[in-house]
């Protein structure tokens, strides 16, 4: 299901960039799926804007990485690829693993406060099993790159974050609640939290393994068709 005809139409004063921010949370969230063709006639009807501006917004997703251009043929939604993956996983074990021995050694109080409150709220998205799940997991790796105090590891970290989001979607479908997102992270904080900077990096290093794994061989069982994006509904 592509979730197109499910989009709301965009304001007048939103022009490419809403359309772009609502075109991003639909394709991470899987309401358009992975491959899917899109068209800028469909998407301007849909939004009630020029094809320019729709241009324009894909583009924007184009230099994301959540959309490539296929000459003569127009715009498709990114597949990850098993190589993709490794790619992603260990860009992130390298990243996120500096950045949680970083947060253990100069974790206080404070830290330990926000930390404890971003683990909360990813708890909260899992129990209701809504959409703000992805959100509430990003923002939590993000709070541990931000505890590491290194602003340039921070700078590079957001340079993948919106490719980082399809690897996360396309993570948490897979394991699932019952597979155990929540007990997985708190893995990942608890060395933190104690200070542990060899253990933290550690623990970073085994969680993208062990999800490297997982949706590497889930990719590699076969190459799914392209899948055509449904037709705007104007009911």
């Amino acid at each position: 299901m592509s979730g197109i005809a499910d989009l709301e139409p965009a304001t007048k004063q939103s022009l490419d960039r809403v359309a772009a921010n609502r075109l991003r949370d639909a394709l991470v969230s899987g309401r358009i799926a992975a491959g899917a063709r899109l068209t800028e006639i469909s998407l301007a009807e849909q939004f009630g804007l020029s094809r320019g501006t729709i241009r324009a917004a894909l583009q924007r997703l184009v230099s994301e990485g959540l959309i490539v251009q296929r000459p003569y043929t127009g715009w498709e939604v990114t597949t990850l690829s098993p190589h993709d993956v490794w790619e992603l996983g260990t860009l992130r074990a390298s990243l996120e693993g500096l950045a949680g021995r970083l947060a253990a050694e100069r974790i206080d109080d404070a830290g330990r406060t926000a930390l404890m409150n971003v683990f909360r709220a990813m708890e909260d998205a899992a129990r209701d099993e809504n959409q703000s799940l992805l959100a509430a997991d990003l923002a939590l790796h993000r709070m541990i790159v931000s505890l590491s105090g290194n602003e340039r590891l921070a700078h590079h970290y957001d340079l993948i974050t919106n490719q980082l989001r399809l690897y996360i979607a396309s993570s948490n479908r897979l394991v699932g609640i019952e597979g155990g997102i929540v007990a997985r992270h708190y893995e990942l904080i608890e060395p933190i939290l104690k200070g542990d900077g060899d253990a933290a990096e550690q623990a970073f290093r085994d969680f993208f393994h062990r999800s490297n794994s997982e949706l590497a061989e889930f990719l590699a069982v076969g190459e799914r068709e392209p899948v055509e994006a449904a037709p705007t509904s104007k009911n």
